[in-house]
């Protein structure tokens, strides 16, 4: 076992070791996206699954490189209202962070099963569907790397992988500010539009949401 920065911590049994659910105080987003590459590493070095979650400021985070496939960002807007702008290691285009929508991560044993990118998203898909459902809120996978919510995306992924570990994290708009969000983000040709899960159910709070997933990991 290996222990963060927590404010909730639960296992289970995973079929290789114990999966731990790590919830992180930080709201700094380059530091967040930093640690996403130390506990990368880390999983592979100690041998150890990990499910994270945590909410950054105000900020964009791009893939590495520029897609019409993936869609993009308003860059003179992001400059202009001083939105920062933050390039992770995994692929996709770009994604809004503010403080009510929450960042999920799953660090996974490969254990020798090749999986394609639309399987590893729809796998990790399944424990944020469960958790919407324990708050009443029915969503699908959409492939390749989406969750959506009566036709309306709520949720993006990403994924790396080695041959001994993959990383698969996302987003999932709670309560998240739309207007600045649909302004500052240009989605690919034929994304749905973008929703918040509070539209689903309205007394939904980001505690909640955090509750019911480190409930559907342990189950």
């Amino acid at each position: 076992m290996f222990y963060l920065e927590t404010c909730w911590k639960r296992d289970r049994d995973s079929g290789v070791g114990k999966l731990r659910t790590v919830v992180s105080r930080g709201r700094n987003p380059v530091k967040n996206l930093a640690r996403e590459d130390e506990l990368f590493g880390l999983a592979e070095r100690v041998d150890q699954e990990l499910v994270r979650l945590w909410i950054d400021t105000e900020c964009l985070v791009r893939g590495k490189a520029k897609s019409p496939r993936y869609g993009w960002y308003d860059e003179r807007l992001a400059r202009r209202w001083g939105v920062k702008v933050i390039e992770r290691k995994t692929g996709g285009g770009v994604v809004y962070h503010d403080e009510g929508n929450l960042n999920w991560s799953f660090f996974l044993k490969n254990s020798g099963r090749l999986l394609s990118p639309t399987q590893m998203f729809e796998e990790a898909s399944r424990h944020v569907i469960r958790a919407l459902g324990e708050l009443g809120v029915t969503a699908q996978f959409a492939p390749p790397n989406r969750i959506d919510v009566q036709g309306r995306k709520v949720s993006g992924m990403a994924a790396r992988s080695t041959p001994r570990y993959r990383l698969v994290h996302g987003t999932l708009l709670i309560d998240s500010d739309l207007g600045r969000l649909n302004r500052l983000c240009i989605p690919p040709e034929g994304c749905p539009p973008v929703a918040n899960v509070r539209e689903f159910a309205s007394r939904i709070e980001v505690p909640d949401v955090v509750r019911a997933f480190v409930k559907s990991v342990g189950a």
